[in-house]
C-alpha cells in the first residue's frame, strides 16, 4: 500500500458510523435512511413549489466494509506492519468505492429524472445534482412540504417520508432534502463579540501609537 494520504481512510471510517438500509434486489424500491421525516407531530403547512430548483447531493456507500474495518484497525496500530501506510485515493476507490458501472448508471438515472449533475465523482463516492422540485419528487418518491420549525421563526422544508429509488444497488445517504437546520456562522469578529456582549476593550499595551516625526522620517 502506498503511503499517500489517509484522507479517503479517515473518512470512509466515518462513514461507516452511520447506518443505512436498502433492498437490493434488482427492481424493488430501496430506502435510503435520511432522518430528515419530521416526526409525526409536525403539521405541515404547505407545498414546495413544483418548480423551485433544489441542489442535492448523492452518496454511495463503500464497498467490503469488513476488509476496511480491519485495514483501519491495522494502518491506527503502531504495532502493525502496515501502520501509516496509508491508501493511494485511486487504490481505495478500486477497493471500497462504487464499481464504474454502478456510478454511470447513478449519473444515468439521475439525468433521466430531470437532474443535472453539478458535481462529485467517483472517487468521493457522491454525484452532486440540480434539478426542479418536481424531479426531486418524482426520482425519490416523496413530496416535499413545509413545516413550521419548532424553535425558529421560520418554515422549513423536508420530504413527507424516507426517499426510496429503484436501483439494483445501494445507496448511502440525500444531503439537501431538508433545511431544518441552517449553517450557521461559528466565528465572529472581536470587534463584534465585544460589543454583542457590552464590552468595552482595553487598549493592547504592545500597540502604541506612532509618533508624526517617526512617520516623516
Amino acid at each position: 500500500m502506498a503511503n499517500v494520504t489517509g484522507f479517503s481512510l479517515r473518512l470512509a471510517a466515518l462513514t461507516l458510523l452511520v447506518p443505512f438500509s436498502a433492498v437490493s434486489a434488482f427492481g424493488q424500491a430501496q430506502a435510503v435512511l435520511t432522518h430528515l421525516v419530521p416526526t409525526t407531530a409536525a403539521q405541515s403547512v404547505g407545498q414546495l413549489p413544483a418548480d423551485q430548483v433544489m441542489i442535492l447531493d448523492v452518496v454511495l456507500p463503500v464497498r467490503d466494509q469488513a476488509t476496511l474495518d480491519a485495514l483501519v484497525k491495522q494502518v491506527a496500530d503502531p504495532a502493525n506492519p502496515s501502520y501509516r501506510h496509508y491508501v493511494a485515493v485511486p487504490e481505495f476507490t478500486e477497493r471500497f468505492g462504487p464499481s464504474q458501472t454502478d456510478y454511470d448508471a447513478l449519473v444515468q438515472f439521475l439525468r433521466t429524472k430531470g437532474f443535472t449533475k453539478v458535481g462529485g465523482t467517483r472517487d468521493s463516492m457522491d454525484v452532486a445534482i440540480k434539478g426542479p422540485v418536481s424531479a426531486v419528487e418524482s426520482a425519490f418518491n416523496v413530496r416535499m412540504l413545509t413545516y413550521q420549525h419548532p424553535t425558529e421563526n421560520r418554515t422549513y422544508y423536508a420530504p413527507d417520508r424516507e426517499p426510496t429509488v429503484n436501483l439494483p444497488f445501494q445507496l448511502w445517504h440525500i444531503s439537501g432534502l431538508s433545511n431544518y437546520s441552517i449553517p450557521r456562522q461559528a466565528l465572529s469578529k472581536r470587534s463584534d463579540y465585544l460589543k454583542a456582549h457590552g464590552i468595552t476593550a482595553a487598549p493592547c499595551p504592545w500597540r502604541r501609537p506612532v509618533p508624526a516625526l517617526q512617520l516623516l522620517s
